[in-house]
C-alpha cells in the first residue's frame, strides 16, 4: 500500500479546478478538510470526482512513465474519497443532509484525506478493500463526532442516535466499499494499470509463458518508439529469445534443445513486502504468503506503480529455479516504451564498483559501446529504465561482507536518480538462502519462485518432445512423458534438474530403465561420465576410456575448486592452468609442448557443463571459466573430496605404523569453508557411502593437527594467506565433515585427552572467527547448531550437528556461558572489546550494560 497522494494534491495533478473545493481549503489545510465544510461542498465533490475519474483516456498522456503513474495514483487518491462522499447521501438518517453542516461548533472536526491507500501488486485485492474499509472507518468515526457537536443531535431520542451512530460506522463504510470497488472495477476494464496493481487482470492468459507480460505492456505502452540507442540495447537482449535455452558443448546428433522462447515455462511464486525483522532466507517466513500463477501480471503491476522507483524488487529462489532465466526473459519480454530494460549479470562487472559503472559496465559488455549512465538514461525517452542485477548471491559471495550493504545502495541509486528527475526500476536476482546476509531497503517487494508443479512440468515436456519430435523415433527412443519425470519428483521440480533428466532420459531412455529414484548426486554423476564418456570416446582406445573419463572430471574438480578456493564463481584460464600444473600428477608428468599447446584447460574448454567467456574485469580482458550452472562446480568439490576420503580410508586399512597422508584434501580445503556453499555440503552428504569410516579418518586428522607437519602442495596459492589462516579452514572444514557423516558428535571427540573441552572449542571458535572472512565465518556459525551438555551447573561438554537447510535456533544463553568465576567489570569489558575492535560485541554490551549491572545475573542457573 501507498500513501503518495493527498486529495487535493490528486485534484490539482488532475486539472481538477472547483470554486468550492479551493473555498474549502482556505477552511483548513490541505491534508485536513473540516467535516462540516466537506458535507456542506459535497454535492460539488461528486460532480467534481465524477468528471474526473471519467476523463480517463487523459491520464496516459505524458512524456514520463513518472507523470503517467502519478496521474494514474492522483485518480484512485479522488476515487476513495469520491465513494465516501457519495455514500453519505445514501444513508436514511432521521434528519435532513442540509443539516449536516448546520448550527454551532461544526468546524472543530476535520477529515484527514491524506492517505487515501492505493493497490500494491504484493497483495490481494481483498486485502486493498481491508485497508480501505478501515481508511471509511476513520473518516466515519470524525463525522459522528462532528454530528453529535450539532444541535440536531439533542432532538434525537435514544433509538435515532444508537442508529445514527451505527450507520456512521459500519453501514456508511461498506455502502462506500461497495461503490469504491463498483468503480474500481469499472476503471479497472479500461485502465489497465489498475488491473495490474490490483491483480485482477485477465487470469486466462491468451499467450503462453512470459510472452503474456509482453502483450500486458502493450496494452500500456504509449505507441512512441525508443530513441535508437536505446532500441539498440532493446534488440540484443530480445536476441535472448531464440538461442537455445542453455549453452551446451556436443550434443548426440540429432538432438536439439528448444530456445528460450520456446521452453520457458512462467513458475508460480509467492510475494510480500518485507517489514523490519523479517527473513526471508526461510521456509517459516513464506508459508503465510499464497502461491500465485499470474507472474506477469504481477510484474506488469509493479513495473506501473511509484513503488518500481522507490526500492528495488528481489527474486529469491533455490539453485536452478530459473531466476537468470527469468532476468533474460525479463530483459526480453520488455522490449520497446514504456520500458528500456538493462540487465546487468553480477558476475560479469567489477564486484566493487558502484551501481552505474557496473550498469556501464554491463551495457559495454552487451553492446560494444562505452556509454555513461546520465547518458544512458537520456537514451530513453521518457521510457522507465529497469535494471535487472542478476546473480546477487554471487556478488555476496565474491566480496563477503562488503557487499551486505548492497540493496541499500540500489535504493539510494533509485532516491538519487528520481531526485534528479530520471525515475529507475531496478530488480534484483538472488539464491533464497543469503537472503538475510543483506540489508533490505525499507518498502522492498520481494517474490520467491517455487518449484515446478506437475502441470509445468508437463508444459515444459511438450516442448521437449516437439522440438525433438524426429529425434526419438530416429534414435528408437520413448519421448520423455510427465510419468518418468514424476519419478524423479525432487529434481524435475527444477527447470534446470528437468533439463538435466532430459538430457539424461535422451541417452538410451536411462531414466525410464531405472528401477528406483535417482538422488542428484547419482543423477549429476552419470550425466557427467556420460558425456566425458561420450567425447573421449572419439580421441581414445576404448580400454582408455574409463580412466580417461576419471582424469576429464578430476580435472573439473579442479577446476571448480579454483573457483570455490577464490570466492567466485569464475576463474581464468591462467588460474585453472596454472592451478592444474601443480594439482594433477598426469598433467606434471606430460613433455613441456604438450602441456603448453594441449593444456588441460583444452579439455575443461570442450566440457558440456562449462562455459568458456571473454569479459572485462577492472579493465582487463580475461578470458575465463565458468559452470552452466553453480550445482555443477559445488557437485564436483563434493565429488573430489568423496574421492580423497575414500582414499585415505584406504591408505588407513593398509598401513600400520605411518598415518594416511593427507596433502591432497589439506590442499583444497585451507582456503574457504564448506559451510559457505551449502550444496556442497549436501552433496556431501549424499556421496557418504561408508560415513563410520570416514568420520574415524576425519576425527583422526583433526585430532593430529597439531603433532603433523603441514603436507599441503606447496606451490597452489589461490590468494596469499599465512600458515595460520590455512591452518583455520582446514581444520573448520574437517569439522564440517566429520558431522556430515554423523547425526550429532561431541566436541570431545573432536578433541579427546583435553581435561577442558570447552576451553579448547572456544579456542577453536575463536580461532575461525579471527581468520575465516567474516561472511565465511557467519556461514560456519549458521550451519553448526551447538548444544550446550551440562553437569550441575557447570558446563561439560557440547553437542554439535549440522542444521541443514534451515538456520537452528540457539537456546537461551546463560551466564554460566562465560566460564568465569566473577564477571568482569564493565571497564575491564569495554577494555577488551575496544582491544579487540569487533562492533558485534560492542553492540551486545550496549544493549545489555543494565543487566550486567545487575548482581543476580552473575551467576546465573544454566
Amino acid at each position: 500500500m501507498g500513501d503518495k497522494y493527498r486529495y487535493i494534491d490528486a485534484v490539482r495533478l488532475l486539472g481538477g479546478a472547483d470554486p468550492a473545493l479551493e473555498a474549502l481549503v482556505s477552511t483548513g489545510t490541505v491534508a485536513l478538510l473540516p467535516v462540516a465544510g466537506v458535507m456542506e461542498a459535497r454535492g460539488a465533490l461528486v460532480k467534481l470526482g465524477a468528471e474526473l475519474l471519467g476523463r480517463w483516456r487523459e491520464w496516459r498522456p505524458g512524456s514520463t512513465w513518472r507523470s503517467r503513474t502519478d496521474r494514474f495514483e492522483a485518480a484512485h487518491a479522488v476515487l476513495v474519497v469520491t465513494a465516501y462522499v457519495e455514500a453519505v447521501d445514501t444513508l436514511d438518517l432521521p434528519f435532513a443532509p442540509g443539516e449536516l453542516h448546520a448550527g454551532e461548533g461544526g468546524g472543530r472536526h476535520y477529515w484527514e484525506l491524506a492517505a487515501p491507500l492505493c493497490p500494491s501488486p504484493h497483495t490481494s485485492f481483498d486485502e486493498t478493500v481491508a485497508a480501505v474499509r478501515a481508511y471509511y472507518l476513520g473518516l466515519g468515526q470524525q463525522l459522528l463526532a462532528h454530528v453529535r457537536e450539532l444541535g440536531l443531535w439533542e432532538r434525537l431520542g435514544d433509538h435515532d442516535r444508537q442508529w445514527t451512530a451505527a450507520a456512521y460506522g459500519d453501514e456508511l463504510a461498506e455502502m462506500a466499499v461497495l461503490r469504491y470497488t463498483d468503480r474500481f472495477r469499472t476503471l479497472a476494464r479500461d485502465v489497465p494499470e489498475f488491473a495490474f496493481w490490483a491483480g485482477i487482470a485477465d487470469h486466462q492468459p491468451s499467450l503462453p509463458g512470459m510472452a503474456e507480460l509482453e502483450r500486458l505492456i502493450s496494452l500500456v505502452a504509449t505507441g512512441e518508439p525508443l530513441p535508437e540507442r536505446a532500441a539498440a540495447l532493446d534488440r540484443l537482449h530480445q536476441a535472448a529469445l531464440v538461442r537455445p535455452i542453455a549453452e551446451t558443448g556436443a550434443l548426440p546428433i540429432g538432438l536439439r534443445l528448444p530456445t528460450l522462447a520456446q521452453a520457458y515455462v512462467t513458475p508460480q511464486f509467492r510475494a510480500a513486502r518485507i517489514a523490519p525483522g523479517d527473513d526471508p532466507s526461510g521456509d517459516a517466513w513464506w508459508e503465510g504468503h499464497p502461491i500465485r500463477s499470474d507472474l506477469p501480471v504481477f510484474l506488469a503491476g509493479f513495473l506501473t506503480s511509484s513503488a518500481a522507483a522507490e526500492a528495488p524488487l528481489l527474486v529469491l529462489g533455490q539453485p536452478g529455479s530459473g531466476k537468470s532465466v527469468l532476468s533474460k526473459v525479463l530483459a526480453a519480454r520488455l522490449r520497446d516504451a514504456p520500458f528500456l530494460p538493462i540487465r546487468v549479470p553480477l558476475r560479469e562487472v567489477s564486484a566493487g564498483a558502484g551501481i552505474q559503472e557496473q550498469i556501464e559496465e554491463a551495457v559495454h559488455h552487451l553492446s560494444g559501446e562505452r556509454q555513461d549512465w546520465p547518458a544512458i538514461g537520456r537514451s530513453a525517452g521518457g521510457a522507465l529504465p529497469v535494471i535487472i542485477l542478476d546473480g546477487f548471491d554471487e556478488l555476496l559471495q565474491a566480496t563477503g561482507v562488503r557487499q551486505s550493504d548492497y540493496l541499500m545502495k540500489v535504493a539510494r541509486f533509485q532516491h538519487e536518480e528520481a531526485d534528479a528527475g530520471r525515475a529507475v526500476a531496478v530488480v534484483v536476482t538472488s539464491r533464497t538462502a543469503v537472503a538475510n546476509r543483506a540489508g533490505l531497503p525499507e518498502g522492498t517487494v520481494v517474490t520467491r519462485l517455487e518449484p515446478f508443479g506437475p502441470d509445468a512440468t508437463r508444459r515444459w515436456l511438450e516442448v521437449w518432445n516437439a522440438v525433438n519430435a524426429d529425434y526419438f523415433p530416429a534414435a528408437g527412443l520413448e519421448p520423455f512423458t510427465l510419468d518418468v519425470a514424476m519419478t524423479q519428483r525432487h529434481l524435475a521440480g527444477s527447470p534446470l534438474l528437468l533439463l538435466m533428466l532430459a538430457f539424461y532420459d535422451a541417452d538410451g531412455n536411462a531414466l525410464r530403465r531405472e528401477p528406483g529414484t535417482l538422488g542428484q548426486a547419482e543423477l549429476y554423476e552419470r550425466l557427467m561420465t556420460r558425456y566425458a564418456e561420450r567425447a573421449l570416446e572419439k580421441l581414445h582406445p576404448r580400454e582408455q576410456v574409463a580412466r580417461q573419463v576419471e582424469l576429464e572430471l578430476l580435472r573439473l574438480s579442479f577446476v571448480a575448486s579454483s573457483m570455490f578456493n577464490r570466492g567466485r564463481q569464475w576463474a581464468t584460464v591462467e588460474e585453472v592452468d596454472a592451478d592444474l600444473e601443480v594439482l594433477l600428477p598426469e598433467r606434471r608428468r606430460e613433455p613441456a609442448p604438450v602441456r603448453r599447446h594441449g593444456g588441460g584447460h583444452e579439455a575443461v574448454a570442450r566440457s558440456f557443463f562449462v562455459h568458456r567467456a571473454q569479459v572485462v574485469r577492472d579493465g582487463e580482458v580475461l578470458h575465463t571459466f565458468e559452470f552452466l550452472h553453480a550445482t555443477f562446480g559445488e557437485f564436483l568439490i563434493a565429488r573430489l573430496v568423496a574421492s580423497l576420503l575414500r582414499e585415505l580410508v584406504a591408505q588407513e586399512s593398509s598401513l600400520v605404523l605411518t598415518g594416511v597422508h593427507d596433502g591432497l584434501l589439506r590442499t583444497v580445503l585451507s582456503w574457504a569453508t564448506l559451510a559457505s556453499r551449502l550444496p556442497v555440503v549436501s552433496f556431501l552428504q549424499e556421496l557418504a557411502d561408508d560415513p563410520d569410516r570416514w568420520r574415524a579418518v576425519v576425527l583422526r586428522l583433526f585430532r593430529e593437527l597439531d603433532a603433523r607437519e603441514d603436507s599441503a602442495i606447496a606451490a597452489y596459492r589461490p590468494w596469499i594467506a599465512g600458515p595460520q589462516r590455512r591452518y583455520a579452514y582446514y581444520s573448520a572444514n574437517l569439522m564440517v565433515l566429520a558431522l556430515v557423516c554423523a547425526p550429532e558428535l561431541r566436541a570431545s571427540e573432536f578433541m579427546p585427552g583435553h581435561e577442558d573441552v570447552v576451553t579448547e572449542w572456544r579456542s577453536y571458535a575463536l580461532l575461525w572467527r579471527s581468520q575465516c572472512a567474516l561472511a565465511e565465518w557467519q556461514s560456519l556459525v549458521d550451519l553448526v547448531a551447538v548444544r550446550p551438555v551440562w553437569s550441575q551447573d557447570d558446563l561439560r561438554e557440547l553437542h554439535l550437528k549440522l542444521s541443514l537447510p534451515d538456520l537452528w535456533e540457539p537456546a537461551p544463553y546463560s551466564w554460566s556461558w562465560a566460564g568465569m568465576d566473577k564477571l568482569l567489570t564493565i571497564a575491564q569489558l569495554r577494555r577488551q572489546i575496544m582491544f579487540s575492535a569487533l562492533p558485534d560485541e560492542g553492540a551486545l554490551l550496549a544493549l545489555y550494560v543494565d543487566d550486567l549491572r545487575r548482581p543476580e545475573v552473575r551467576r546465573a542457573p544454566p
